[in-house]
């Protein structure tokens, strides 16, 4: 139909009609058939040298151009227009990533480093990783006008030969590869590369431009202009290589821009009442070609209390312990059995940032009104792993003033939550100090 006018396919065809939906599929599935990557994969392995040196001097023209400087140091926030999308897929990287507290978190293909600024803000262990010097040049700037830097995480700046990461085997927690990797002439190299460091239980997480990036004005600029590699992704083939290098999961977000779907609120409210014609998949689908989110496994993933899932914790008192007494300021010993009633491995070692499990006290008076909410801490002897129990001794210095109150138990996640924020249950302990 197409040479129909757009009024008449509009009255044959209405959005919701099983005819339209079904020529809409017909469609979806030629497009899928017929797509192939704009350039060969000999032809881009013969040219690999050639395309990096080529992204060196694009970055070489972007330092030295003032505008273009600045607007690369201001990235994500470059454009109006664009920032909002662009956050939004940050968005659903960083949640497909799932980043813990001193990760290593290595960030390929990083440019001027942004994201390996924000992933150090949320306390990962970062490596910037570039084929350009230049890029990671622009990169330690930006980190050097970051408002909230941590230094003591020990950002790293690495560049590569554009084949061999230098980067010894299962070394790192995550990978991400945002807006990179259909840059890369030599991907199935890289993405075995991407397995041989990822640690047993990592991830890698890659957000790409979809179908036409290659053809877009500014990729034809640049690619022109630079001779830099605009390539598109194939991802069936890609499975397929994933699958065979021993990837165990390959999955895709099947999120749309923002802008491509807006209901009206009367189709809305029918969508929400379980009248599925009204979500517009066609819509939908034509925006999955745009970009794509998807990630790698390899193997199951483990999770800790670096980045934790159910923080619960099944506290008793042990013989003995049923209340504490002694004079100001004494230091008293408290048992207690713990139960790791969650599904969250709990570490015990500190780090810089948090993300290890301590056993955390606050100070109430006799009616339960809190006095000093972060009254005490204590180590745990060492990691304990889902369903283990272990008891706990701890020493408490008593308040320097005689009175009764009461010392409530909980367990912290240091820097990131009390395990009584995600409903698991405290004890309390009556405190009698008595006069010295």
């Amino acid at each position: 139909m197409s040479g129909v006018p757009a009024f008449i396919k509009k009255i044959l065809l209405p959005r919701h009609s099983r005819l339209g939906r079904f020529l809409r599929r017909l469609r979806d599935d030629r497009r899928d058939r017929r797509f192939t990557p704009p350039y060969d994969p000999a032809e881009l392995l013969a040219r690999a040298e050639e395309f990096n040196r080529n992204a060196e001097t694009y970055w070489k023209a972007v330092d030295s151009e003032p505008s273009s400087r600045a607007e690369a140091l201001r990235k994500p926030f470059t454009t109006i227009s664009g920032t909002g999308s662009l956050l939004y897929r940050v968005g659903l990287v960083l949640e497909e990533l799932r980043p813990g507290i001193g990760q290593v978190v290595l960030d390929l293909g990083a440019g001027t480093c942004w994201l390996s600024a924000w992933l150090n803000r949320l306390n990962c262990r970062t490596i910037s990783m570039d084929v350009s010097p230049t890029a990671l040049k622009l990169g330690r700037e930006l980190f050097r006008q970051e408002p909230q830097p941590r230094p003591d995480l020990d950002p790293q700046f690495l560049g590569y030969d554009g084949r061999r990461l230098p980067l010894p085997d299962e070394s790192v927690d995550r990978v991400v590869c945002f807006d990179a990797f259909h840059h890369l002439p030599n991907g199935a190299e890289i993405l075995g590369e991407i397995f041989r460091v990822l640690k047993p239980g990592g991830r890698a997480v890659f957000a790409e431009p979809g179908e036409g990036h290659s053809r877009a004005g500014h990729s034809r600029i640049e690619a022109e202009r630079f001779g830099v590699l605009e390539n598109e992704l194939d991802l069936k083939a890609l499975a397929d290589e994933a699958r065979r290098l021993g990837f165990t999961e390959f999955l895709v977000k099947p999120y749309p821009d923002p802008r491509a779907l807006t209901l009206d609120v009367r189709e809305y409210f029918e969508f929400m009442n379980g009248r599925d014609r009204f979500f517009p998949a066609d819509a939908l689908r034509r925006s999955l070609r745009d970009f794509q989110i998807f990630s790698l496994a390899k193997g199951s993933e483990i999770v800790d209390s670096r980045n934790p899932s159910r923080l619960l914790a099944a506290i008793s008192t042990g013989p003995g312990s049923a209340f504490l007494q002694g004079t100001p300021g004494t230091v008293v010993r408290v048992r207690l059995n713990v139960r790791n009633a969650g599904d969250t491995l709990w570490l015990a070692e500190s780090r810089p940032g948090g993300g290890y499990v301590s056993l955390g006290g606050h100070l109430l008076d006799e009616k339960g009104e809190t006095l000093d909410w972060d009254f005490f801490r204590g180590p745990l002897p060492g990691p304990v792993p889902a369903n283990k129990s272990i008891i706990l001794e701890a020493d408490v210095r008593l308040p320097e003033q005689s009175g009764r109150y009461r010392l409530r138990f909980d367990l912290v996640d240091e820097n990131i939550a009390w395990f009584a924020q995600h409903g698991s249950a405290t004890v309390d302990l009556d405190v009698n100090v008595s006069p010295a």
